[in-house]
């Protein structure tokens, strides 16, 4: 890992790290959290989200909440469990008692730039300095997360995870890496994760256009103090519209801002997009009715058994708090 430029953050409080990583970002510059809001794949956050806070008009908070503070705590403890994980829980039991630790990593409490890549920085969990199947070092990327969020997934976990682990071996010029997660507070998992080029490049690709979008705002923006203008002139180089509920939450506070009110003349693509709207609104309405039906046969055919769990050939139903189906397609 020769040739990187690297920032202490070991003695930071939260709130001084939080101001160095902010400061990253005011110039443009993308972190391995920020990969997967880019390319599309974090529902909780959309690039329009992230372009205002990078041009300083729309500071997102970093007030940390329960379950953050639940997995920064955590941190260590899960890191440490990975030494010893083999893959299975009687193994990684065995190990721990008899403290063999059977791979090994170091943590790594810098903020790393890359000069070849001078867009991009990396905040990484811990870096792997021995793995009985690997030669060289590697990233380890920790991770708390529930049973519910993670049969969301496909994968089992969210896919700007894996993103994010793509991120850190670009910027750190390292091979493989590992995602070491705890679900539920009781069940471990590995995710081993190759270097892919090709998604590397997906990534420095969303990255130079949101540079260059944050760059050209910032320029146009240092002459002007008008809020006013400020918002216009930001909207001229803002990401486009996604499907994400993010982009629309943004959208519509930004919206309501507004003073005063406003008419335009819309174009024939805009009468287009309406009319799409308002058929998709009526097949949304008809697809909802008859998801609820079948979803009511089989509740009703759990509950007249008083069932909790239903196994089916191809997949599994858990019906607790929440109701959901897993099948293959």
């Amino acid at each position: 890992m020769k040739g990187l430029k690297l920032t202490p953050t070991a003695k930071l409080s939260e709130a001084e790290w939080q101001t160095l990583r902010q400061s990253f970002v005011d110039r443009g510059m993308v972190g391995g959290s920020d990969a997967g809001t880019l390319l599309g794949l974090n529902k909780y956050k959309s690039p329009i989200n992230l372009y205002y806070q990078a041009i300083g008009i729309n500071r997102l908070p970093s007030q940390m909440n329960g379950a953050m503070l639940h997995g920064k705590q955590l941190e260590d403890y899960v890191a440490s469990c990975w030494q010893y994980y083999d893959g299975t829980e009687d193994g990684w039991v065995a190990n721990t008692l008899a403290n063999n630790k059977i791979k090994k990593y170091k943590k790594y409490k810098y903020i790393v730039e890359n000069p070849k890549y001078p867009i991009l920085f990396a905040n990484i969990d811990g870096i792997i300095t021995k793995h009985p199947d690997r030669k060289g070092k590697g990233i380890l990327e920790v991770k708390t997360i529930s049973g519910y969020s993670a049969d969301s997934y496909e994968a089992g976990l969210p896919p700007s995870y894996l993103l994010q682990v793509q991120h850190y071996m670009l910027v750190t010029n390292l091979k493989y890496g590992e995602i070491i997660y705890l679900k539920d507070g009781r069940d471990l998992g590995v995710v081993p994760i190759e270097a892919d080029r090709d998604i590397q490049e997906m990534i420095l690709g969303a990255a130079e256009e949101f540079n260059s979008r944050v760059m050209a705002a910032k320029s146009l923006l240092s002459g002007l103090f008008d809020e006013h203008e400020r918002l216009q002139a930001a909207a001229e180089f803002e990401p486009d519209a996604d499907n994400s509920m993010a982009f629309n939450e943004f959208i519509s506070e930004k919206h309501k801002a507004r003073e005063n009110e406003v008419t335009i003349d819309g174009t024939d693509e805009h009468e287009q997009w309406a009319y799409t709207y308002v058929e998709l609104s009526a097949k949304v309405k008809e697809v909802e009715a008859e998801k609820q039906l079948f979803q009511n046969r089989l509740k009703q055919a759990m509950e007249k058994e008083g069932a909790t769990n239903m196994n089916l050939p191809n997949g599994k139903i858990t019906w607790r708090k929440q109701f959901n189906v897993k099948i293959k397609p």
